[in-house]
């Protein structure tokens, strides 16, 4: 066996075949995809998939190969393969392989939270795009105008659309950034629904690495931006992970603050919240909502029968402002 410690073999043998299937992402060096996704259900590989570039052909034909093998046979199989620059795909996925026997790469979390490290002042909102990539020049041209520092996609910019890979180029192009939707967290994994246009592997590639939630900051007041429902129901969610609790009271008790009964219960819950501003999209509609002095707002889709439209949300001394711009 090529380089497989007796401690390795010994953690091995210890995993039960029952145990649950623990995911993990591993930062590769030196190939050409950035991270390896992969599952391990007690001691066996249950899914691989190398993200973000190389050959997607040589690729899937790896990961079909392990699918449901022993770690310790796979461990045999391609440790020591070499590509260039004295390592390769197999030879990476190996390295993370042993990462996770011997602890030192933890299984990942349910949802990917990304933080925006720069405070801001105006930030430019873009709801649902459903894959119209026709719509997002002019959304660009008329946000920019209002002098905002950043753009947020707050998720579902795919859509049943044959238009979704150029949506997705210029997306990256204009460096917005983006939370992943539902839909777009489907097509990132082939789910999505039966008649949809398909998507090529680099895109999908794209939307897997996409976070579910935004973690950001407008002057001094912590904000945090997600999608939906769909998180919650993602493997091993847990209630402790961040900004779980926000998730499960706009979600849950407030049905996306439609159910306005539940409303002083809310109220009683938000000192534990960690963030002061609270934007979601699932409900398709705009809306603004202040409650214990958390501002809740419902990013509505970018085209409805009124129109174009986005969100600019700014600092306005100690507090924000939020306002809806139709494009003419």
């Amino acid at each position: 066996m090529k380089d497989t410690s007796p401690m390795l073999l010994e953690r091995i043998d210890t995993l039960k075949p029952d145990e649950k299937i623990l995911r993990y992402v591993y930062p590769t060096q030196s190939v050409c995809p950035p991270e390896i996704h992969f599952q391990i259900q007690g001691d066996e590989v249950k899914e691989v998939r190398f993200v973000g570039g190389g050959c997607p052909g040589n690729a899937q034909l790896v990961s079909r190969f392990l699918q449901d093998r022993p770690v310790n046979d796979v461990l045999e199989l391609i440790g020591e393969i070499t590509c260039r620059n004295g390592t390769s795909c197999p030879d990476q996925l190996a390295k993370a392989l042993k990462a996770t026997m011997d602890g030192s790469l933890e299984p990942a979390r349910s949802f990917k939270v990304y933080s925006d490290p720069e405070p801001r002042k105006r930030i430019g909102l873009i709801g649902d795009l459903g894959g119209h990539s026709e719509l997002l020049q002019g959304l660009i041209e008329n946000i920019h105008k209002e002098e905002v520092e950043i753009i947020y996609s707050l998720g579902n910019m795919t859509g049943n659309s044959a238009n979704n890979e150029d949506l997705i180029k210029r997306i990256r192009k204009e460096e917005i950034l983006v939370i992943q939707g539902e839909l777009d967290f489907r097509y990132a994994n082939g789910q999505e629904p039966p008649g949809f246009h398909g998507l090529n592997q680099k895109e999908r590639d794209y939307l897997v690495r996409l976070p579910q939630v935004l973690s950001f900051r407008l002057g001094e007041k912590k904000g945090m931006a997600f999608f939906g429902k769909y998180i919650r129901d993602l493997p091993d969610f847990s209630d402790f992970e961040p900004f779980a609790l926000e998730m499960n009271m706009v979600c849950d008790l407030t049905q996306f603050l439609k159910d306005e009964t539940v409303f002083p219960a809310l109220e009683a819950m938000v000192p534990q919240f960690s963030a002061q501003v609270i934007l979601f999209s699932q409900i398709r509609r705009w809306g603004r909502w202040q409650i214990g002095g958390i501002d809740f707002i419902s990013i509505g889709p970018a085209l409805n029968d009124k129109g174009l439209a986005w969100g600019l949300l700014e600092r306005n001394g100690g507090e924000i402002d939020f306002n809806i711009l139709r494009v003419e």
